[in-house]
């Protein structure tokens, strides 16, 4: 109830600022730089199915990148996405080479501190995965020693790590459960909904959910917190809650998820 509370007042704060700062960044603001190249550029990692991934044709797919893709044409704008390493996403909003990111980012007050996030587009839980054969890791707390598989900077490495884990760094979500499957890596921390999608398309991988997390996650979108860019953030927000009324989000959900993760 405490970690739901924080999450609120997150975007409460946020919310407020944006009502009381837009009027004070109405000109030469991101929004309006964004609408004058005619393009929005959108951090993102392209390999953690399915908020962001390349099929078969290699072409950049996933929940994230046609929410994105919605967002701009609303918006009039081109998407343009940026594809980086995870550790890299933040730090391109923060020297201005992408305008936002859109990767399944989960809202933590730490981050809050450096962003504003949009309203969320998503909500998730988190688990903790392991083989099947492993006995000996049932919860998030028998992960002291252990060994887990995570993208460095991730808030599921810092939940391995708060366990005692001893974090084996990774770069993509093949590459984790490749290091799993391999007995290489003991565990592994992650979305439930990628888990489940996973298992859709691996049937017969041998691994199993140790323990679910009962704190929801909320997913939105970050950009530098910077009053110059609380129009962009409210033009999303708007842009947000016509696709939440008119069921775009869901539709997009179910596509993806195969059920609606939007409320």
């Amino acid at each position: 109830m405490k970690k739901r509370f924080a999450i609120f007042l997150i975007f409460a704060f946020a919310f407020a600022t944006v009502l009381f700062s837009c009027k004070k960044s109405e000109h030469n603001n991101l929004l309006e730089k964004v609408k004058a190249k005619g393009e929005l550029v959108i951090a993102t990692e392209g390999v953690w199915a399915p908020w962001t991934f390349r099929n078969e044709k290699n072409e950049l797919v996933g929940y994230d990148i046609d929410i994105s893709k919605e967002i701009c044409s609303r918006l009039g704008v081109k998407a343009r996405f940026v594809e980086l390493e995870w550790e890299r996403i933040f730090e391109s909003l923060l020297n201005g080479s992408c305008d936002i990111a859109a990767n399944g980012i989960g809202v933590t007050s730490e981050r809050a501190g450096s962003f504003y996030f949009s309203q969320p587009y998503a909500y998730s839980k988190t688990v903790l995965i392991v083989r099947n054969e492993n006995k000996r890791i049932n919860s998030f707390k028998d992960l002291q020693g252990m060994s887990s598989a995570n993208a460095l900077g991730s808030t599921y490495c810092d939940i391995a790590e708060s366990y005692g884990a001893i974090i084996i760094a990774v770069d993509t979500f093949d590459e984790t459960m490749d290091l799993l499957l391999g007995s290489r890596a003991d565990s592994t921390i992650n979305s439930d909904v990628c888990f489940y999608y996973y298992m859709k398309n691996h049937p017969d991988a041998k691994i199993r959910i140790a323990e679910t997390s009962n704190v929801v996650i909320p997913v939105a979108i970050p950009c530098v917190r910077e009053v110059e860019n609380l129009p962009l953030l409210a033009a999303i927000n708007t842009i947000l809650t016509e696709m939440g009324v008119d069921g775009t989000l869901s539709r997009l959900s179910k596509k993806y998820f195969k059920k609606d993760i939007t409320k």
